[in-house]
């Protein structure tokens, strides 16, 4: 096995489906029915003819620009002046300006909490930031670790909320083993599995189009390969699913076969694979 906002209120609960809106172009011939995004994501459209059908106009569009701006450091020690706490908060877009605010810590890592980006007054301690992990209700959030790069947030990864554009980190997990938080779910990372926040279009299963750019369309303990390399793709991506290399090839239905899946995998995910059939 593996080792393992705006201010609350009609604002608050607008942002989600905005973001939602503006990741839209980034996934590739991803069906949704919200009418969603993520880490660094987002998703297609369907209409009378879905997008499992059709090429996106122009061919696949890359994900918006979620680079933040880094006024303090998150993981700094001290990162603020005495009395003052760095957090994530919105400039009236997305909650990715790290700023040093007034200090109410009250809460630890992943307690429940209320988002608060206008002001960061969210309660969660420093390091981390109120956010809401789904798109059903934004103003029931948990105080997720904050982050500017992989290094900060070992043994997981600096992943990014799809819907507020916020850097936080993701814990590592089995993909064969429900380990995560409610809301989280088991997602391919880099070099290993982390508990990344969910779309409503992360649904998909053996053959189901997803995103080339970030994974986006899979379900939990799914990824996405490119659709040459699984059976019966009709697309340029395709979820598949994950096996483990020391069970063999009988895991996955042929001609695929148990490959690795990651180039160079974390330690403990030497023995992660997936389903296809190699180049």
């Amino acid at each position: 096995m593996f080792a393992a906002h705006l201010r609350p209120g009609v604002a608050a609960a607008r942002l989600a489906p905005v973001l939602v809106f503006m990741l839209a172009g980034a996934c590739q011939r991803v069906p949704f029915d919200d009418g969603d995004s993520a880490g660094n994501d987002e998703v297609g459209s369907s209409g009378g003819e879905t997008e499992s059908d059709t090429e996106p106009t122009g061919g696949p569009q890359q994900p918006p620009d979620f680079t933040p701006v880094f006024d303090c450091e998150p993981s700094g020690t001290p990162a603020c002046p005495m009395g003052q706490k760095c957090t994530a908060v919105s400039d009236g877009g997305l909650q990715n300006h790290f700023k040093c605010v007034p200090d109410d810590s009250a809460l630890l890592p992943l307690d429940p909490c209320t988002p608060a980006p206008e002001s960061g007054q969210d309660q969660c301690g420093a390091g981390t930031v109120c956010l809401s992990s789904t798109q059903d209700d934004p103003l029931a959030g948990r105080c997720f670790p904050l982050c500017r790069n992989d290094v900060d947030c070992e043994p997981g990864l600096c992943s990014t909320s799809p819907f507020t554009g916020t850097t936080f980190c993701a814990d590592s997990c089995d993909p064969f083993v429900g380990t995560c938080p409610p809301g989280l779910g088991c997602r391919q990372g880099k070099d290993r599995f982390i508990c990344d926040m969910m779309l409503d279009v992360d649904i998909g299963t053996e053959g189901t189009n997803c995103s080339e750019f970030n994974g986006r369309g899979c379900a939990p303990t799914y990824v996405c390969m490119p659709g040459a390399l699984v059976p019966n793709c009709g697309s340029s991506s395709c979820c598949t699913s994950t096996c483990e290399i020391s069970e063999g090839d009988g895991q996955c239905a042929s001609p695929s076969l148990c490959e690795s899946l990651f180039p160079a995998p974390a330690p403990g995910y030497e023995n992660a694979g997936a389903c296809f059939v190699p180049a």
